[in-house]
């Protein structure tokens, strides 16, 4: 009986996800997910309960019927909100530096950590120091 009670607890939550209202497609969620929300802060267009976010996925859903693609549904509303509208931004300009600059930072980091903990040769003074101290009878 337990294992039952612990079975439902654990696959209720899973059977309650939230799935997409039965009037819109998923595909109008899907490309909802790309598009930021212009009222929530950090949330898409498809999480968000604003009435700008219900009225973009209306918007998404009546380009579609039309025949639209997702690149022209995603053109549509960078013309209208500019390209911050975008989850991804766009690697081109301004923005690629957000794709590169990590990486460039990454191979920076790993070759200055490299140049810090190479081995380098001892001074030829230390070592005929060292040479000579080795051969001295110990005191």
């Amino acid at each position: 009986m337990r294992w039952v009670v612990l079975l439902m607890a654990f696959l209720l939550p899973a059977l309650a996800q939230e799935a997409p209202p039965p009037d819109l497609p998923p595909e109008v969620f899907r490309i909802a997910r790309e598009l930021r929300c212009p009222v929530c802060q950090g949330e898409s267009a498809a999480e968000s309960n604003s009435g700008v976010a219900a009225e973009m996925r209306r918007i998404i859903a009546e380009m579609l019927q039309e025949g639209k693609t997702e690149e022209e549904i995603k053109a549509f509303f960078v013309e209208r909100y500019g390209e911050w509208i975008l989850y991804a931004p766009p690697r081109r300009g301004v923005t690629l530096w957000v794709w590169v600059l990590p990486v460039l930072a990454l191979l920076l980091l790993g070759f200055g950590l490299f140049a810090y903990f190479r081995p380098r040769p001892l001074p030829k003074e230390l070592l005929e120091e060292a040479e000579r101290r080795l051969k001295e009878p110990p005191r």
